[in-house]
């Protein structure tokens, strides 16, 4: 399948938002209470990301890559992942008497999460170096 090489550049991005975003599972649970003002640094980020990703996307490169089926497929799971696992977090989180695992629950996600975006960047490096 061929594909925009700068769509790939935009996904890379894409998959460090994912990262940024399992990682503030992370520290917002633990570092909240001493560092109030970590939602802004997280939006202040997100919002640099956004920009870049859409300087790259806005770029006048024409350039082709050919992408295999086995890699879109890989990837289409990876975002199935993510999304099931971040969907899961809002739920477990919101339970009342899940309130004592809460520590557990944002921990063992936000590192799914954040292995699943690993993995996923580390798919598009090697798509975009390699072809």
């Amino acid at each position: 399948m061929n594909v925009y090489r700068k769509s790939l550049v935009v996904q890379l991005v894409l998959f460090i938002v994912f990262f940024v975003i399992g990682a503030n599972m992370i520290i917002t649970f633990y570092l909240s209470e001493l560092i109030p003002w970590i939602g802004y640094v997280l939006i202040a980020v997100l919002v640099g990301l956004g920009v870049i990703g859409f300087r790259i996307y806005r770029k006048k490169d024409e350039t082709i890559s050919i992408v295999t089926q086995q890699e879109m497929k890989t990837v289409r799971y990876l975002l199935y992942g993510y999304f099931i696992v971040y969907i899961l977090q809002l739920i477990l989180s919101s339970i009342q008497s899940m309130e004592a695992y809460l520590e557990i629950i944002n921990l063992a996600t936000g590192s799914i999460l954040m292995l699943i975006a690993l993995y996923g960047g580390y798919m598009q490096y090697k798509i975009i170096k390699i072809k």
